[in-house]
């Protein structure tokens, strides 16, 4: 695809990369939704000739860009000359994917002066309303200008080619919340109602009085059904005191839905690519690009309120630089050495963070429960969260940073060598390359805070019907931090959440080496003959926090001898084997800091046949063993110590524990927000490596196969 297909075919994304589903073998995953040119998920979210998603080899000008299964550097159409897509390479110069090869090469400067300027407008006043229902304004807005330059800087000499596409975009969102009354934030749910329009009676969780057979439960109410001052939790109230207005009636007896407004989303995108040729001798160019986006997102706060914080920012940024040598040594024979280097940011950002715990002091002046969560310094100290969830566990409200937080910062370097000569009926080529791949990659699912529901203020704690009485602005007034529906480490939790988590530090190198004939048997007749060989280290981290295979020779002590736990009768009538007790947790580290074995590397063989059948048809078989990287892999993120691509590389579970409100005794809660992990309900520290061998012992363990 040449550069005329790529900057006059409209496109909805702006990204040169999914040009390549003009290809018929290529199927963009349609389930993914972020495909513009600053996001790092969409460019491999392809598969090409059947292969699998993400297992592509996505390159600019020859380089990869690439770490696991995100993409950085995205070019701008206008700055690009071709788009090539490979399937089912039969070629041995490529590898570092499962046969597929997605790769863009951008325009250089000429003798002659060229460019282009372009601009696109969108704005608020041409719009639809954004939502009929509550009558919200559109606020979509988006400007897209830029332009490219091609000029000489020394005629035949040297040559420069430079581009710019900036973007003012705004993506309309809506904020939509359920808010308490005047009457409901000052405790008085006298004239709040249920359901069913009857008096929606809020109940004191700390009377709660459960009969011996536990069939019965009995709460008392508060009187007038409002709760007095002092029962009144400090830390609520000062939330409370933050918290916005409604700007409309809402629905129903709960008001659901009474604060809509609009929530626009910005986009100031940019991205800039300069690339310089130059031509030393007739046998001697040299070339070298530098390219960079960054991506800055954020959300306006309609609210007012310092206490509103949007999960819509984010920071997605990346570079590219890449050097190029090219030495026509003789008629025949060339040489080409290139190396590059690349990296990108994809990480969430919230509109306040803090460099230390002074807001935090601030709020619990008589306690540090939360030093613990922060001591390592990975998370960051975000305001901390309050969700409040309706009776259908639904979020009615955050104060404070709702979501999760997402934070990676990879790069990879890249050399390559290779040399090729036409040899009569032969074109033969031979090449060496080497490419690094560092993946410093964190992933919290829940930011630290605390979650409330209706349940603690209902009129019992069996099969509580929560239609009738409760309220979760009742609970979070009064304090009651209880377990809810939603898990500590669920994404987005509603609930309560106190994570102390590590930030892995991951790395891997491969190394390629090929050979590969071209041979032109016949005026028809055309083969290709290749051999490629391909070796990856394992990944290592850099405080030694993987997990290597279970030693299941080392006996586990305690379960030897007399106190050997009995063999169940129910087991031993199905099985007569030994019943042995071994396994001994092994942390990478000291002379083995990799995941698994390196082994010696892997040959795959590439055999292809083309033939000739006249001017418009040929016909083509051929046969190619492709050996995917890990780094390219697709996996979840959070792997809790395994985890295939070099992204996803998790900590074992011993190095991050998720704290949730602890559980109620017979209905009564056990913590208060004014005091929310008190010494005798303390934050669970991540105990690292302090068990040694018997880390993880009884929990479920991940690890790569040592072989």
């Amino acid at each position: 695809m040449d550069s005329k297909l790529a900057n006059n075919l409209p496109q909805i994304y702006r990204t040169p990369f999914l040009l390549a589903q003009l290809d018929p073998s290529v199927e963009k995953n349609d389930a993914g939704t972020e495909f513009q040119p600053y996001s790092s998920w969409g460019p491999n979210n392809q598969r090409v000739g059947g292969g699998a998603l993400y297992s592509n080899d996505i390159q600019v000008d020859g380089a990869a860009v690439g770490v696991g299964y995100k993409t950085g550097y995205t070019p701008s159409p206008d700055m690009v000359q071709e788009v090539n897509v490979q399937q089912n390479a039969v070629d041995a110069e490529y590898g570092n994917s499962s046969g597929s090869n997605i790769s863009v090469t951008l325009k250089s400067g000429s003798n002659q002066w060229h460019g282009t300027a372009f601009y696109q407008g969108q704005f608020p006043w041409a719009n639809a309303l954004e939502n009929r229902v509550y009558r919200t304004v559109n606020l979509g807005r988006t400007h897209m200008y830029g332009g490219t330059l091609g000029h000489p800087i020394i005629k035949n000499k040297l040559f420069n080619f430079v581009a710019y596409e900036g973007w003012k975009k705004t993506d309309p969102q809506t904020l939509l919340q359920t808010l308490p009354t005047d009457l409901e934030r000052k405790g008085d749910f006298s004239l709040s109602l249920n359901a069913s329009g009857g008096l929606r009676t809020i109940y004191d969780p700390w009377t709660t009085v459960t009969s011996p057979d536990g069939a019965t439960v009995t709460r008392t109410p508060y009187p007038g059904n409002k709760i007095p001052l002092a029962a009144q939790d400090p830390v609520a109230i000062h939330y409370l005191g933050k918290l916005w207005q409604p700007n409309r009636p809402g629905t129903g007896n709960y008001h659901l839905n009474n604060y809509v407004m609009p929530l626009p989303v910005l986009y100031p995108y940019q991205n800039f690519s300069d690339r310089a040729d130059y031509q030393m001798t007739e046998k001697l160019r040299i070339s070298g690009r530098y390219s960079f986006f960054v991506t800055p997102v954020s959300a306006t706060n309609p609210t007012g309120s310092d206490y509103f914080q949007s999960d819509r920012g984010s920071q997605r940024d990346a570079s590219s630089y890449t050097g190029d040598v090219t030495w026509t040594a003789t008629p025949n024979t060339v040489l080409n050495f290139r190396g590059a280097y690349h990296k990108f940011v994809d990480a969430a950002k919230y509109d306040k963070t803090f460099p230390d715990t002074s807001k935090w002091a601030e709020i619990w002046p008589n306690s540090q429960f939360y030093k613990q969560t922060f001591a390592s310094g990975d998370i960051p100290i975000l305001l901390p969260r309050m969700s409040i969830s309706g009776t259908d566990n639904s979020r009615l409200v955050n104060m404070g940073p709702g979501s999760g937080y997402w934070d990676q910062r990879p790069n990879g370097d890249e050399f390559a060598f290779k040399i090729s000569q036409q040899h009569g009926s032969h074109y033969l080529k031979a090449g060496v390359d080497t490419r690094g791949s560092r993946a410093k990659s964190f992933l919290s699912q829940s930011n630290p805070g605390f979650g409330f529901d209706t349940l603690p203020a209902n009129a019992t704690y069996l099969s509580p019907n929560t239609l009738t009485s409760g309220d979760a602005y009742a609970t979070f007034l009064i304090g009651a931090v209880s377990p809810t529906s939603n898990g500590a480490s669920s994404w987005d939790s509603n609930g309560t959440s106190m994570p102390i988590l590590a930030f892995p530090n991951a790395s891997t190198r491969t190394y390629g080496a090929f050979i590969n004939d071209d041979w032109k048997v016949s005026k028809n007749l055309t083969l290709n003959l290749g051999l490629r060989y391909e070796f990856q280290k394992p990944y290592t981290e850099e405080q030694d926090r993987l997990v290597q295979p279970l030693d299941l020779t080392k006996p586990i002590p305690e379960f030897q001898g007399a106190g050997a736990p009995k063999m169940p009768a129910e087991v031993k009538a199905y099985y007569s084997g030994p019943w042995v007790m071994n396994g001994a947790y092994r942390f990478a580290g000291g002379g083995k800091r990799g995941a698994w074995n390196s082994g010696a590397g892997t040959w795959s063989t590439r055999i292809g046949v083309a033939y000739r059948l006249g001017d418009k048809m040929s016909i083509r078989a051929a046969y190619g063993r492709y050996i995917t990287p890990w780094t390219n892999a697709s996996a979840n993120m959070n792997t809790g110590g395994a985890g295939a691509d070099l992204l996803s590389v998790g900590v074992p579970g011993s190095f991050h524990y998720y704290n949730s409100a602890y559980p109620n005794v017979q209905g009564v809660p056990t913590m208060k927000l004014r005091d929310p992990y008190p010494s005798a309900y303390p934050l669970v520290p991540a105990y690292q490596k302090t068990l040694g061998d018997y880390t993880l012992m009884g929990d479920p363990i991940s690890y790569m196969i040592a072989d």
